[in-house]
């Protein structure tokens, strides 16, 4: 070596990725073993040993994670911070980028996320609801009147005829009566029934009865405007006439008047029904020995069969109505 000669030796100095790398690899570690211990995502472990800023988060967050290596490899904070502090600030100054500019944005959390907590909580809030409707309607059913709409005829109409068509809709479990008479409604409500008139205004009256005894009434005035000719024949009457009442406790019945369903509920003790028909009225009640009969107006009654269990379709006639007062008056 000549006098006044020096040999330099360059002398390299790591960059804080590669010193993150030599402290992962000096303790044999894989990235995603690491990820697990210091809690950091094996891609931005990956950025930050290979100098990739721009696929990193805010510098925040990355302060974060350089932070978690010093905790965990038992470096002191500030030689790695101090060290990440220059480096990004050439970053920053390559790339023309803010302090408070992103990088690379983390992924965004949804504001809302379903827990297993607020998913019973919705479940407690739904169920709470359709208790709360139910008993609405329940209650509503009990303490209010049923509704009902007749279709036909409007009121103050005029009709040219000694009869009118009554119809209408109301609740299917309530009872209908026009002018007192009861008359069939179906399942969907529904009902019509065919109604005599005087000459000059009438008053028809409907009235609808829930199994409450709640009632709602509408009255139709209607004028009926008709010449009366002397041959014209009155309106025949109803031949068949009986009234049943329950004897010693309630009973079921079901009554078909000329071959419709007119009556299909439980006949409470004291509760008398008066049926008509022009023919036929058969019965079935849930026991015959409890269920009374009368064809002369309720004056006198008797009971429907001496067998406690239900009957079925007792048929009575005109005949068995004349037989049975001809047995009276004699």
């Amino acid at each position: 070596m000549e006098d006044g000669s020096f040999v330099r030796k360059k002398i390299k100095s790591l960059t804080l990725g590669e010193k993150l790398s030599q402290l992962r690899i000096d303790r044999r570690m894989r990235v995603q073993d690491l990820s697990r211990k210091i809690n950091v995502k094996v891609a931005y472990i990956e950025a930050l040993e290979h100098g990739q800023y721009d696929k990193l988060p805010t510098k925040v967050y990355v302060k974060g994670f350089v932070q978690s290596y010093a905790r965990f490899f038992g470096i002191p904070e500030k030689i790695l911070l101090n060290l990440f502090e220059r480096e990004y600030s050439v970053y920053q100054n390559i790339y023309n980028k803010d302090a408070e500019e992103t990088v690379n944005k983390l992924p965004k959390v949804p504001r809302f996320v379903f827990t297993p907590r607020i998913l019973l909580v919705v479940s407690s809030f739904i169920l709470l609801c359709a208790v709360g409707m139910y008993l609405y309607f329940s209650i509503d059913n009990f303490i209010s009147s049923p509704w009902l709409v007749v279709d036909a005829p409007l009121h103050n109409s005029v009709v040219n005829d000694s009869n009118v068509i009554v119809n209408g809709k109301t609740r299917n479990n309530s009872r209908v009566f026009i002018n007192g008479q009861q008359v069939f409604v179906d399942m969907d409500g529904m009902f019509s029934d065919n109604v005599g008139l005087a000459v000059g205004a009438n008053i028809i009256e409907i009235e609808s009865i829930n199994k409450f005894d709640k009632k709602s009434v509408e009255k139709i005035n209607v004028n009926a405007e008709y010449e009366i000719h002397k041959e014209e024949k009155k309106v025949e009457e109803k031949k068949v006439h009986i009234i049943i009442k329950a004897k010693n406790e309630p009973v079921w019945i079901n009554v078909i008047a000329d071959e419709i369903d007119i009556y299909n509920d439980t006949l409470e003790l004291g509760d008398e029904r008066r049926f008509d028909a022009n023919e036929t009225i058969v019965l079935t009640s849930s026991s015959g020995s409890n269920t009374f009969v009368s064809f002369d107006d309720g004056e006198t009654f008797e009971i429907v069969d001496d067998e406690s269990e239900i009957i079925r379709d007792v048929s009575y006639t005109v005949e068995d109505v004349k037989n049975d007062d001809e047995e009276i008056s004699e």
